[in-house]
């Protein structure tokens, strides 16, 4: 799953919760949160595999089902208990949601299947040569490209954008929450 996906998933997600378990509405600081969670699985595996060649596909520690999650929602809970809900509700929302969409992609996806990945360190993937992340982005960026030759790609990136829009509509029906933050960031530059 690319990241806008990751993100839209997680925001989506966010938004349900708050929503309707916190009776409010997504605030820009848990927005900002949920953001670098939904992304912080593959901030970590990604270069370990890519860049230092100690995973063979991406997926390790920060994916793993008995530790990356379990520590991503034992912070998200004393966040909610420390008076900071909605914080916490992005962070372990924004984690778990990453890995179990990366999870389902997986199932559906990987030839062969990378399904025990998910259990390190139960299971450890081999360590194997690191094409560099910008080798293997690239790599990756071109195989997209090349799957959309096809109609389950052509099916995939159909579903993935209506995703996108979905979210962002949603968004912006939220009051646009996080908007704040860039426009500050943008804006002090």
């Amino acid at each position: 799953m690319w990241p806008w996906g990751h993100l839209a998933v997680g925001y989506v997600a966010f938004s349900a919760f708050v929503r309707l378990g916190l009776r409010d509405r997504p605030n820009d600081r848990a927005v900002f949160v949920l953001a670098v969670a939904t992304q912080l699985p593959d901030l970590i595996d990604k270069p370990l595999a890519w860049q230092f060649g100690l995973l063979s596909n991406g997926i390790g520690v920060a994916h793993s089902l008995l530790v990356g999650v379990p520590v991503a929602l034992a912070v998200g809970i004393a966040l909610r208990f420390g008076g900071h809900s909605q914080l916490g509700a992005g962070l372990s929302i924004g984690y778990g949601s990453h890995v179990f969409g990366d999870l389902l992609f997986a199932a559906l996806f990987s030839r062969p299947p990378i399904l025990p990945a998910f259990l390190w360190p139960v299971y450890t993937t081999p360590a194997i040569d690191a094409p560099g992340l910008g080798v293997k982005t690239w790599q990756l960026l071109l195989d997209s490209r090349a799957l959309l030759g096809g109609s389950m790609g052509r099916t995939y990136f159909l579903l993935e954008a209506l995703l996108i829009g979905g979210t962002v509509a949603l968004w912006v029906l939220d009051g646009k929450p996080g908007w704040a933050f860039v426009r500050t960031a943008v804006r002090s530059k």
